[in-house]
């Protein structure tokens, strides 16, 4: 093995002897994570372990990395979109208001540019543009990493923009845990965990279940910004959830089990506008119910000096679409569209390894395949897909990497990787390489540079059923470069424990894949774009005896680089939608005897709504804060307030420049919200 490499798990992380307790960080939150999962001894669970813990993050990847804990949040009813909304270079694109449907964008990507992971079971299905966040629960979860840039090889996906990978718990002592909470708008929440040893190996089970209610008051222009005497109080309607889920894992020395389901019955609100006023006109929003099943087996390994391992997977998803609500029929998808199915299925198999190469190389290998197949029903679905009800592909994957010590103390080192990805009769090649110096125990650069190739979905191909067309002509594959410096300094600042990162970033793309409105009532997704995203990420955390204090932003400009075509319609030069050019956050902690008090602030820039920049979003500003406070020594009570000065109910939408008024957002956000939760083990 390679001066400089520790094998942990059958993983490689880079390393020197002394790196585990000469540097520290303030706050887990805002660490860099690594290339395979850091099993801590039992009593390191807070204080300054949680710190030490948080400087081996940064070596998880030779890319840019932050992970998130958690448990640092716990009882504050968190979702993964609030979470991630934490990291630098990442942006939570929220649709249909604030508990609704929610997907990432990494530096700049599109969300299907996205891997989604949870406990190394990839959640990305064909039959979806991309992985709807808030359908992940976080109860359960002990770490969420999110890698930028250069992708490790132990991910097979294409992920162009980035790699989310969200692991559940692994409990080290028997245990049963209850989390219980409510808040505004009818807010339920309740999650039940156990953890026991079982077979000669561990246990972990639980089972979640969350409810919203979602009626909240607010002002409605109805539509007419320029009239003020049509304006009325308005109530939200149609825009609640009841959410289920459970997991169940076990494992030993050698094997590893894992199942988990879930459940969400979700109401697809109208937009608002003129649509919420009492009494008149009183539509009926849709209803979204989706049923998922995951199932994983593996096998580990290890061979001489050979680590190895096998997995197979298999998911389903039911979703199901239906705008018959009692006597009326909700006008989403049309007037013509009631009800769609779509039922997906995928099996596969993988097979990993990893190997010393002589005294400087570091190999590691995956190959992967796997079958999906798609199943359609609906009243005018066939109408479109010309009578096809049933879709499949077959995936395949290889990755292989290998990590080079450049330097006899181990502080430089250089990892390229080759990747080969086929679906169905096309493939692609595609390679990257990143070089990491550590000059010092508080010093680290961080450099890589890469190729991607992402194929179209299923959704993007064929639509949804209901608003979504099949495209006009076969989508091509996406590709492009992106490249990105990174500098992370660790130790002593202003008397404080201190962690700061600083990194810029650039992605050229080719054949975006783009959705676009063809009518008030239908659009379809193709290629249409070329874009380069640029921009710059900062991430710290500080940390003092009392007191410790969490900062990210980000700085993004995002083109579309699509040359002009004469006689049609194009954007070039134009800023892509959804990206803001300045978002980030603040978080500052108080600890005391028995518990915390916390004060969060977020800011996300003006961000265009459209491809044209035509219509903005206003810059809005978001005060959070709370407080913890241990009843006993298993019992915690967390009381808080979000968007203590109720700025969302001022958020609105602006025609660019200012020649125009401003108007209500589609999808309104509830604003002030309340939260009582109570945890305790037994």
């Amino acid at each position: 093995m390679p001066q400089g490499i520790k094998a942990t798990g059958g993983a490689a992380v880079p390393c020197r002897p002394f790196m585990a307790l000469a540097m520290s960080a303030a706050l887990a939150l805002c660490a860099f994570p690594a290339l395979a999962a850091v099993d801590l001894p039992e009593e390191l669970v807070s204080g300054t372990a949680i710190y030490d813990e948080a400087e081996q993050d940064k070596y998880r990847s030779p890319g840019m990395v932050t992970v998130i804990r958690p448990q640092e949040r716990e009882g504050e009813q968190r979702t993964l979109p609030d979470l991630l909304e934490e990291v630098p270079g990442l942006r939570v694109v929220r649709v249909r208001g604030r508990h609704g449907y929610a997907v990432a964008s990494v530096r700049g990507s599109t969300s299907s540019q996205v891997a989604v992971y949870v406990d190394g079971v990839l959640m990305n299905l064909g039959s979806e543009a991309a992985v709807d966040l808030s359908a992940i629960p976080v109860d359960d979860v002990e770490r969420i990493e999110v890698y930028r840039g250069y992708v490790p090889a132990q991910f097979g996906a294409q992920s162009m923009g980035g790699v989310i990978n969200v692991v559940t718990k692994n409990p080290r002592k028997p245990q049963t845990a209850l989390s219980l909470g409510i808040g505004s708008f009818g807010r339920f929440k309740g999650t039940l965990s156990h953890s026991a040893e079982m077979g000669g190996g561990k246990f972990f089970g639980s089972f979640g279940y969350e409810s919203y209610g979602g009626d909240f008051g607010y002002w409605n222009d109805n539509g007419t910004p320029y009239n003020d005497t049509d304006d009325y109080d308005a109530k939200r309607r149609d825009n609640g959830f009841d959410n289920m889920d459970a997991l169940l894992k076990w494992e030993d020395e050698h094997w590893k089990a894992r199942a988990s389901w879930a459940r969400r019955n979700r109401d697809l609100a109208l937009t608002a506008p003129g649509l919420d006023k009492p009494g008149v006109n009183q539509r009926p929003g849709a209803l979204l119910d989706t049923d998922r099943l995951d199932l994983s087996l593996a096998r580990s390994q290890t061979s001489g000096t050979v680590d190895w391992r096998w997995e197979i997977q298999y998911a389903k998803q039911e979703k199901a679409y239906d705008s018959r609500r009692g006597n009326s029929l909700s006008p989403i998808g049309g007037m013509t569209v009631t009800r769609s199915e779509y039922d997906t299925e995928r099996a596969g198999v993988s097979l990993s390894s990893a190997w010393a190469w002589g005294e400087r190389h570091y190999m590691e290998f995956l190959a992967e395949y796997s079958d999906e197949s798609l199943n359609v029903d609906g009243d005018v679905l066939f109408d479109y897909l010309g009578g096809i009800s049933k879709y499949s592909r077959s995936d395949w994957n290889f990755n292989l990497q290998d990590t080079i010590t450049l330097d006899r103390a181990g502080t430089f080192l250089a990892t390229p990787s080759v990747r080969w990805h086929k679906l169905d009769d096309e493939d692609h090649f595609t390679w990257q390489i990143a070089l990491t110096k550590e000059f010092s125990p508080a010093w680290m650069l961080k450099t890589t540079y890469g190729t991607y190739a992402r194929a179209p979905n299923l959704y993007e191909r064929y639509g949804d059923g209901a608003f979504i067309l099949p495209a006009a002509s076969d989508l091509m594959w996406e590709t492009g470069t992106q490249y990105d410096l990174g500098l992370i300094w660790t130790g002593d600042a202003l008397g404080a424990r201190a962690t700061v990162s600083l990194s810029g970033f650039k992605r050229d793309s080719e054949n975006l894949i783009e959705f676009g409105i063809e009518s008030p009532r239908y659009g379809r997704y193709n290629n249409i774009a070329q874009a380069e995203v640029k921009g710059a990420e900062m991430e710290a955390s500080l940390g003092w005896e009392k007191w410790d204090l969490a900062l990210s932003g980000t700085w993004m400009k995002g083109k579309n680089m699509t040359p002009d075509d004469p006689g049609a319609v194009r954007f070039y030069g134009k800023t892509l939608p959804n990206r803001p050019e300045l978002s980030g956050t603040a978080r500052l902690t108080r600890k005391y005897g028995k518990g915390s008090a916390f004060v969060e602030y977020q800011h996300v820039g003006k961000n265009y709504a459209d491809s044209s920049e035509k219509v903005l979003f206003d810059a809005h500003d978001v005060f959070n804060v709370g407080v913890k406070y241990a009843l006993s020594p298993t019992t915690q009570v967390i009381l808080g307030i979000d968007d203590v000065f109720n700025e969302a109910d001022g958020w609105r939408m602006r025609p660019n420049g200012q020649n125009g008024p401003t108007r209500m957002l589609w999808y309104p956000v509830e604003g002030r919200t309340f939260y009582l939760t109570l945890n305790t083990v037994f």
